[in-house]
């Protein structure tokens, strides 16, 4: 069993390479005990996906692992089939569906029709082109840039400000040499101050978040998020091999548990890099999310620097590690989160939001700037 469980771990990148950006990609639902039932042979398109779909969730977020979770959910079944009686638009089915999931419904696990990812995809090139080319504008720091991540130093106030708006590599300036450049500079210049804006930060790679975090605080003494997988029929549909460590698993009784992965554990060779020793401060945002979430939630949980601008509209401790599908009648795609990640700090693990060590309004970006000028600038 664990040598079957550590080559699954091997794999985990496979699943994570297709899970992107291509709908045609996406896995097609399928279940041979629920097709063939008679509900689902008289249902009409949205019925039946509907009836997929319920069994889908069930087997495959982790919130649902316990049995008595799967019986709730299982109850809201009747109610759903009746609404999907009426329906007419694969629209409203997609929000009926949202409707269900209620509070698990996220940037992790969500529904979306063709039309409205369409839409979506052009809207998101509009407001790429409005943003224009990403240079920081000094009398407005604070609005959206349309790099991935860029800096700017201000010496006369010992600030450097980084806009870190994705956890993505830009190919022009890989994130580890982006950042040994800015801390070299903010050397050069005497900063004491780094300002980390992740108000706009919807996600994407922990490691570049990682990487950042280990120049505010040394590696050795971390305490990581435990993470935490639930295998199942969905995440084996993109890799066969998961099926076998799966059915390990549930043969050794383990059917009704996460599987809890191993630490991350620090390589013979790592170098840590030079630590940062002035001041941190965090902008934290309503569109700061999952790996972006994550980074601030380590910085509190190991008290590093301030945490500024509005309550979170994540959890420190959440779901993620999309699994994405496709409903075969309607062809509504969607994704599930298939891991949980409980945060550091024990103590706050169930605690649903972050709170700023200050709020600040990040509505006027003028006055947001001026009040970290003020408060941290020397």
């Amino acid at each position: 069993m664990k040598k079957i469980l550590i080559s699954l771990l091997l794999l985990v990148a496979g699943w994570q390479t297709t899970k992107a950006q291509d709908p045609n990609q996406f896995k097609v639902l399928s279940d041979s005990a629920y097709q063939a039932s008679g509900e689902y042979q008289a249902g009409n398109k949205y019925q039946k996906d509907a009836i997929l779909f319920m069994d889908m969730v069930a087997a495959t977020h982790p919130y649902y692992i316990k049995p008595e979770r799967r019986e709730e959910w299982f109850a809201k079944k009747p109610a759903l089939l009746e609404r999907c009686s009426t329906l007419e638009t694969d629209e409203d089915f997609a929000d009926v569906l949202i409707e269900v999931l209620g509070p698990l419904r996220d940037k992790h696990t969500d529904l979306i029709t063709t039309t409205r990812l369409s839409e979506r995809k052009n809207q998101k090139t509009d407001n790429q082109q409005e943003l224009g080319t990403g240079a920081i504008d000094r009398e407005h720091i604070m609005r959206p840039h349309s790099s991935f991540y860029d800096y700017q130093l201000f010496p006369e106030q010992g600030i450097c400000y980084l806009q870190f708006n994705q956890c993505v590599n830009a190919a022009d300036a890989p994130f580890p040499s982006f950042l040994d450049n800015m801390f070299a500079r903010m050397e050069e210049d005497g900063i004491q101050t780094l300002v980390v804006d992740v108000q706009y930060n919807g996600g994407g790679s922990s490691g570049l978040c990682d990487l950042l975090f280990m120049h505010l605080y040394p590696l050795s003494e971390m305490t990581f998020f435990t993470t935490y997988l639930r295998f199942s029929d969905l995440m084996a549909m993109y890799n066969p091999r998961i099926a076998v460590a799966k059915k390990s698993w549930e043969d050794d009784g383990h059917a009704d548990e996460l599987y809890q992965m191993p630490s991350p554990k620090i390589p013979a060779d790592f170098q840590q890099p030079k630590l940062f020793e002035g001041q941190a401060v965090f902008v934290m945002g309503p569109k700061t999310y999952s790996s972006a979430g994550m980074l601030l939630t380590n910085a509190r949980d190991h008290h590093v620097g301030t945490i500024i601008g509005t309550t979170s509209t994540f959890s420190p401790s959440h779901y993620g590690e999309v699994l994405p599908y496709r409903l075969p009648n309607t062809g509504v795609l969607g994704s599930i989160s298939c891991k949980f990640f409980a945060r550091p700090d024990a103590a706050t693990v169930d605690d649903t939001c972050l709170q700023p060590d200050i709020e600040v309004d990040l509505n006027d970006k003028d006055a947001a700037w001026q009040f970290i000028i003020n408060r941290f600038g020397k």
